[in-house]
C-alpha cells in the first residue's frame, strides 16, 4: 500500500527533494533559480490548457549548493492556481534518482518508491512524511549534492487561467552533521495557456516573471528618447545663443543713446554758475565806462589838454582808493 502512495505522488517528493538541496547554512531558501542552489524544472508534459484535468507533469531537479541530505523527512508541497487533488496510487510513471545527473529524459539509477511512510493530499496542498533511521518497514531517502529527482506522473490539474506557474514547497531533513534544517523553495516558471509551444505562449502571456530581460527592453526606447532630447537641447542653446547676440545689439544702442543726452544737462548747469561772476565784471565795466566817457569825447571842441586832464583826475582816483 505505501509503495502504491509514494508512486501516486512522487511529484511531490521531487519537490522536497530539490528544496532539500538548498545550500544547508540557510534556514530558508531564497529562490529556487539560482545555480548555486539547485535547477529545479517542473514540465506540463500534456495538455497545457486552462482548467485541464489528469495532465502529465515531469518534475526534473538537480541539487548544486554543495549540501547533502542523510535523512529526509517531512516535506510540503503547494500548488495555489492548480491542483492535486486528481493524484492517486496509479498515476506515477517515474520516481527515482540520476546519481550525479547523468542521464537525459524519465531514466533512473535508484527508485524511491518504497521511502514514503505517510501522506495527506488536498485541493492545492500535499504533505509526506518518510521513513526515518529509527522506523521500520521502509528505508531513509538520501540526497547528494549533484544527483538529480525524476518524477513524472500524471495527476495534476491545471489552474483555470491561462498564465505562468511556479510550485512551491518546504522540506524538513537532517544533515551528516545531525543538524535539522526547514527550508523553502520555489520551482522555474511554466506556462499554462491554449498555445502551440512556449514562444506562442511568451507572445500571448509576455516572458516569465523571473526574467529581468523585459525590463532592459523598454530602457532603450527612454534611452533614444533622451538623444532626441539632447538634440533639443542644442538646438535651445544654439537659440539662446542668438538671442543673447541679438541681445547685446539694442544694448549697445541704448548705452550710445543714453550718453548723448547726458552731456547735454551737464552743460546746462555751468551757464548757471557763470551768471555769479556777472556782477563783479560789471563794476568794472562802470569804472571803465566813467574813465573812457572822456576819451569818448575825443571829438571836436576837447583838446589834448582835456584829455591830460582826465589822465591826471584818473590816476588821483586810484590813489584815494
Amino acid at each position: 500500500m505505501n509503495r502504491g502512495v509514494t508512486v501516486g505522488f512522487v511529484t511531490i517528493l521531487t519537490l522536497a527533494l530539490f528544496v532539500g538541496a538548498v545550500p544547508g547554512g540557510a534556514g530558508v531558501a531564497a529562490a529556487s533559480h539560482e545555480p548555486e542552489s539547485a535547477d529545479f524544472t517542473v514540465e506540463p508534459m500534456g495538455d497545457r490548457s486552462p482548467g485541464a484535468t489528469d495532465v502529465k507533469y515531469g518534475q526534473f531537479v538537480v541539487g548544486e549548493a554543495g549540501t547533502d541530505f542523510e535523512t529526509l523527512e517531512t516535506l510540503l508541497a503547494i500548488y495555489e492556481e492548480g491542483s492535486f487533488e486528481g493524484c492517486g496510487p496509479s498515476n506515477s510513471e517515474t520516481f527515482g534518482i540520476d546519481r550525479g545527473s547523468t542521464y537525459e529524459g524519465q531514466k533512473v539509477d535508484e527508485s524511491l518508491e518504497s521511502n514514503v511512510k505517510s501522506f495527506s493530499a488536498g485541493e492545492d496542498r500535499f504533505e509526506v512524511d518518510f521513513y526515518g533511521e529509527d522506523d521500520f518497514g521502509g528505508s531513509t531517502t538520501h540526497l547528494d549534492d549533484g544527483d538529480e529527482i525524476v518524477s513524472v506522473a500524471t495527476c495534476y490539474t491545471n489552474p483555470d487561467e491561462p498564465g505562468w506557474y511556479q510550485l512551491t514547497g518546504k522540506t524538513t531533513g537532517v544533515t551528516e552533521s545531525g543538524e535539522r534544517k526547514t527550508i523553502e523553495g520555489e520551482s522555474h516558471y511554466f506556462w499554462i495557456c491554449d498555445c502551440e509551444n512556449e514562444a506562442e505562449a511568451r507572445e500571448q502571456l509576455g516572458p516569465p516573471p523571473s526574467e529581468p530581460e523585459p525590463t532592459p527592453t523598454p530602457e532603450p526606447t527612454p534611452e533614444s528618447s533622451e538623444e532626441s532630447t539632447p538634440e533639443d537641447d542644442t538646438t535651445s542653446e544654439d537659440t539662446s545663443t542668438t538671442e543673447s547676440e541679438s541681445t547685446p545689439t539694442p544694448e549697445d544702442t541704448s548705452a550710445e543713446t543714453t550718453p548723448k543726452p547726458t552731456p547735454e544737462p551737464t552743460a546746462t548747469p555751468e551757464p548757471t554758475a557763470r551768471p555769479a561772476p556777472t556782477p563783479t565784471p560789471t563794476e568794472a565795466q562802470w569804472e571803465r565806462e566813467v574813465v573812457q566817457s572822456p576819451t569818448a569825447g575825443d571829438g571836436a571842441g576837447f583838446g589834448s589838454g582835456v584829455a591830460i586832464v582826465a589822465l591826471v583826475g584818473a590816476a588821483l582816483l586810484a590813489r584815494r582808493r
